[in-house]
Formats: C-alpha cells, sequence, structure tokens
C-alpha cells in the first residue's frame, strides 16, 4: 500500500510537471501537501529514471526523443504486461459475433487476439501470422493475411504486398496498436512500414480502436499515423493523465480506462 501511495505521488508530480512545464520544490511541496525533503527524494528518482531535468530549486520538463526503432514482439509482451491483460479483455466488450476486423502486429494487439477467440464467426484481416494462425483455431473465424515481408523481430508482414492487400477491404473496425500517441496531434509508429499499415487499418475501417497502455501517451514516434479525425476509440489504463483524458474527449474520442 505505502509503494502504490509513493508512485502516485511521484505520478502527480510527474503530471504537473509536464503540464506546467517547470516546477519549484516548494510549489510541488504546496500542491501535493508533502514536505520538500519529500519532495526532493521524488525528483531524485523521477531524474534517474529519465523522467524529468533537476535544476536549482526545481524541475523542468523532459521532452521524449522520438522512438525509432522497434523491439522484439517476445520483448514487449513482457513489458507493462497487466495492463495490456486488462486492455485486452476490455476489448471483447467492443467486438461482436459476425464482425470483420483488421488488427495489426504487435503485443497488445496479439493478446487482444487471444482474448477475442471466444468471439464467433469473425473475418479478420491481419499482417500478423501470429494472430492469424490463433483465430483461425476457433468458432468458424475466416482470417485472410496480407501477405509481404515478414519481420523477425515483430512477427509481422511490411511492404508493398502488404499495403496493397489492405486497399482491396473495407472492415467494420480496425484495431491498431501505436508506439506513441500525443493528445494534440495523433497516433505514431516506429517504422514508416508499419506506420503505413495503421494508417490503411484505420482509413478502410468504419471504426478505429486503438489499444495502448499508458507509457505510449505523450510519447512521440518517427512516424505520424493519423490524427484522431480518424480515432473513434481509445482503450488504455488509469495512468493516463488527466490532461490528455480531457483533451481526447474534446475531439470526440471515447476513451476507455480499464
Amino acid at each position: 500500500m505505502k509503494k502504490d501511495f509513493v508512485e502516485e505521488r511521484r505520478s502527480k508530480i510527474l503530471e504537473y510537471v509536464n503540464s506546467q512545464g517547470r516546477a519549484d520544490i516548494s510549489e510541488l511541496s504546496s500542491v501535493l501537501k508533502t514536505a520538500e525533503a519529500t519532495i526532493r527524494r521524488d525528483l531524485a528518482t523521477l531524474e534517474k529514471d529519465n523522467l524529468i531535468y533537476r535544476v536549482h530549486g526545481g524541475v523542468i520538463k523532459r521532452e521524449q526523443p522520438s522512438i525509432w526503432q522497434t523491439t522484439a514482439l517476445q520483448d514487449r509482451l513482457g513489458m507493462n504486461s497487466e495492463r495490456k491483460e486488462r486492455i485486452a479483455k476490455f476489448v471483447t466488450q467492443l467486438v461482436h459475433d459476425g464482425d470483420s476486423l483488421m488488427i495489426d502486429g504487435g503485443s497488445t494487439t496479439m493478446l487482444a487476439a487471444k482474448a477475442l477467440c471466444t468471439k464467433k464467426n469473425l473475418l479478420v484481416v491481419s499482417n500478423a501470422p501470429p494472430i492469424g494462425e490463433l483465430l483461425i483455431n476457433y468458432n468458424d473465424n475466416k482470417v485472410i493475411l496480407t501477405g509481404g515481408e515478414l519481420l523477425k523481430e515483430t512477427s509481422a508482414m511490411i511492404g508493398n504486398a502488404a499495403q496493397h492487400s489492405l486497399e482491396q477491404y473495407r472492415t467494420d473496425k480496425a484495431i491498431i496498436g501505436v508506439s506513441g500517441l500525443l493528445a494534440d496531434e495523433g497516433c505514431f509508429a516506429a517504422v514508416p512500414q508499419e506506420a503505413e499499415i495503421k494508417r490503411l487499418m484505420s482509413f478502410n475501417s468504419r471504426e478505429t480502436i486503438v489499444i495502448t497502455d499508458s507509457s505510449k501517451i505523450g510519447v512521440r514516434a518517427f512516424c505520424f499515423v493519423c490524427d484522431f479525425t480518424h480515432v473513434d476509440k481509445l482503450v488504455t489504463d488509469k495512468d493516463i493523465s488527466s490532461e490528455a483524458l480531457e483533451n481526447l474527449k474534446q475531439q470526440d474520442v471515447e476513451v476507455y480506462i480499464v
């Protein structure tokens, strides 16, 4: 319980600094009703984790570098796994038997596909063979794989063949993951080929559902995917900042916090 309280306090410090750009120690002490010595210890931890910059008497916001590389799928499956499992399970409430779906390759979307095995008679278009192999074994689902160049690290297919395949189809819903999401800009992917796959899935579906844990929110990646005029729903966890949540709601994005 004590650990949870400390993490919550540090999360509030980070949220405040990111919204204001900078803050004094005395200011943070007043806002959080916490001793300045405690604030200093929190700031030391946040700086060690590369989340803020400490300056004389206070702290300034640390701009995160754009993500331009992707990690192996198996490594990502182990990161924030509990949050991703909750998000994946909730997706089943947004998908109905008989829906047609586009699902892109990724760790959270892989977990979502696993959860969707409880649904019946789905038509799924995916650029990820592991997702296709999983869903084809359940409840009369039909799977179409895009073809293209298979990436060893992500187990997803990219390139002209994958894009051409997606251009042919129109589905009820697209379920996509992101490498970064800025509430005042849109969704991002780490590499250009992945961004194009996500963009085509979103544009060629009647409804786009973005699923991501909150660690990706407030992060800019190298390649822009789409703005929020092309996103209908976002499923994330409770650590999304209040500022980002309000910004997304103002753009008519339905946000589900699980």
